[in-house]
């Protein structure tokens, strides 16, 4: 006990009991820190909320440091002795990013963010009112206590919103939440924009709106668009839901669930073949009938195949088309095939055969797991038209990569915004030919969150001089060039893929003809193809390559020789 008659004896027990308040309270907020560290990878509000709940956790133990100061230099001022304050301040680790691009959020650690919340608030402002009492008692000003109890009323506050937002979320989402469902649904008022406006004025089925959102969509700007559409989905009754899905064009949103779009597409598919049936016959209006003819007929149950899924398309232009064979929000992997030179609606048939194919392959060796295959039809694509003058539109440039790099970007966050949260469902997109590099510029575009793997094949150059210049790991960017593809050898665009100095992985794929290599890579039992579906799969120590034809150099005319035998390649090893 301090020597009651000494001047200082009283700011020596009021140091002493705010040395005590101090080590009860310093740390009110490291575990509501430490869970909010370990989650902020969901993006959305959480980054923002992760930023100012750091903030006020610093603020607190600083405002107990400089109330223990103050009090101490009163003590030496009085004659006493130098004090030495406790140390009050910690550290919280930093939490590594998520292994899974589909990884979900368990609602009982959001639960205990909340219950830790709770508790600060509830000790917080009266600690605050101690420490203002202890400090006005002995002169000193006591601002460091009413910064203390401010951030314990921020506490309460915050948790009383997330657990109205919580309660809300479990009534649609009663199992793992994805991170859209807490990044912009938990965490939205951290994360507002003039998004959550469009979105609220959607409600109001305001078909402007959605013709404005398709537009911000298709720019690729926002990483989290998608993400935001699929949390405010989810908030949603089911009346409202159904009414929305007959909205034209509502089906093209991403971050819907694929079941959604798939049902208003078909909605507005038939409603736009009725609307142009009682039109007068015209040459576009002939047309576009010729394309619903089209889409109808890929979109009828092929045998030994899931029920494909129309993700979107659009009959103007040259017509864009995106479908799945499997559900991409329930799937184990994922595949999405970016096509270029010449491919679009008209053409599309090639396109989801190849599809059809990989689907085929990926899963006759998945071991179980499922497999949902996409074919994206979704940019103009350079064509053999007048438009190989034009920048914007010609192969030879690189303008329609870039916009549809952009629209790419934005269709897979709208995959990895839908699907159920999971901790080791595979993403893979393979780019072909000009596709490989609008491939290139979305990933440029999203760095580490394109895909788990970027397979190119065909690729006349995708925009970067290495392989890491596409934001993934190099051991992840696969390449494959057919002997004799003419387009494969190009470099049009930045370096080669297939040099070695580009630093991707070599997909062994045989050779044919220069007429036929360029589209060989999905023939039937072919080496590629099996490596194609190895890859997709994960199973990178399954890659096959052919025999050689025979012990002659194969010059010109492949196709007399023998059809090559496969082998395991020993140089594969697992990644």
């Amino acid at each position: 006990m301090p020597d009651q008659t000494q001047p200082y004896a009283g700011a020596l027990a009021a140091f002493r009991l705010m040395s005590m308040l101090a080590d009860e309270h310093h740390a009110d907020l490291d575990a509501p820190a430490r869970l909010m560290s370990a989650h902020a990878w969901v993006g959305g509000g959480a980054p923002a909320f992760a930023a100012d709940l750091a903030g006020r956790r610093a603020e607190i133990q600083a405002a107990l440091a400089s109330a223990l100061r103050a009090m101490a230099d009163l003590v030496i001022r009085q004659g006493g002795p130098a004090l030495a304050p406790p140390g009050l301040f910690t550290c919280v680790s930093m939490a590594n990013a998520a292994p899974s691009r589909f990884r979900g959020v368990e609602p009982a650690a959001m639960t205990a963010l909340i219950s830790r919340l709770r508790q600060a608030g509830e000790r917080l402002p009266e600690a605050g009112s101690r420490l203002a009492a202890l400090l006005g008692a002995h002169g000193l000003p006591s601002g460091a206590g009413a910064g203390v109890g401010r951030i314990g009323e921020w506490a309460e506050i915050q948790s009383v919103g997330l657990t109205r937002r919580l309660a809300v979320i479990r009534r649609t989402v009663p199992g793992t939440l994805s991170a859209a469902t807490v990044g912009y649904g938990l965490f939205g008022a951290h994360a507002a924009s003039s998004v959550e406006t469009l979105l609220a004025k959607l409600s109001a089925q305001d078909t402007c709106v959605l013709a404005h959102l398709l537009v911000l969509q298709e720019s690729g700007a926002d990483a989290g668009l998608a993400a935001r559409v699929n949390a405010w989905w989810q908030t949603l009754g089911p009346d409202l839901q159904e009414r929305l899905t007959t909205l034209p064009g509502f089906g093209l949103l991403n971050g819907l669930p694929a079941l959604v779009r798939d049902r208003a597409n078909r909605h507005w598919l038939l409603a736009e073949k009725n609307r142009l049936n009682g039109l007068a016959p015209i040459e576009e209006i002939t047309d576009q009938l010729k394309r619903i003819d089209l889409i109808e007929r890929q979109l009828r149950p092929h045998p030994g195949y899931p029920p494909p899924l129309l993700l979107g398309f659009d009959l103007r232009g040259q017509g864009r088309l995106i479908v799945s064979w499997g559900d991409p929000d329930t799937a184990d992997i994922v595949v999405t095939s970016v096509s270029g030179f010449t491919s679009g609606l008209d053409a599309a048939h090639a396109d989801l055969e190849r599809s059809r194919a990989l689907w085929q392959q990926a899963t006759a060796t998945s071991g179980g797991r499922s497999v949902a295959s996409i074919t994206w039809l979704g940019y103009d694509a350079p064509q053999l038209d007048p438009g190989l003058f034009d920048p914007d539109r010609s192969v030879a440039f690189s303008g329609a990569a870039v916009k549809g790099g952009k629209a790419l970007a934005a269709f897979a966050d709208g995959l990895r915004a839908s699907h159920e949260p999971s901790g080791t469902a595979r993403s893979i997109i393979v780019g072909h030919s000009y596709g490989s590099l609008t491939t290139g510029r979305a990933a440029v575009l999203r760095p580490g969150q394109l895909a788990d793997d970027i397979i190119l094949i065909g690729s006349p150059g995708v925009g970067v001089s290495h392989a890491s210049g596409l934001g993934i790991d190099p051991q992840h960017v696969w390449v494959g060039e057919a002997g004799g593809d003419p387009v494969a050898t190009l470099g049009r665009f930045g370096a080669d893929p297939g040099d070695a100095s580009f630093g991707a992985r070599h997909i062994p794929a045989g050779r044919d003809l220069w007429t036929s290599a360029h589209s060989s890579y999905w023939n039937q039992d072919s080496p590629s193809l099996r490596n194609l579906g190895s890859i997709i799969n994960g199973q990178y120590d399954q890659l096959v390559h052919p025999e050689p034809r025979d012990n002659r150099p194969q010059l010109l005319m492949p196709e007399f020789a023998r059809e090559p035998t496969l082998r395991p390649d020993p140089k594969d090893d697992p990644a």
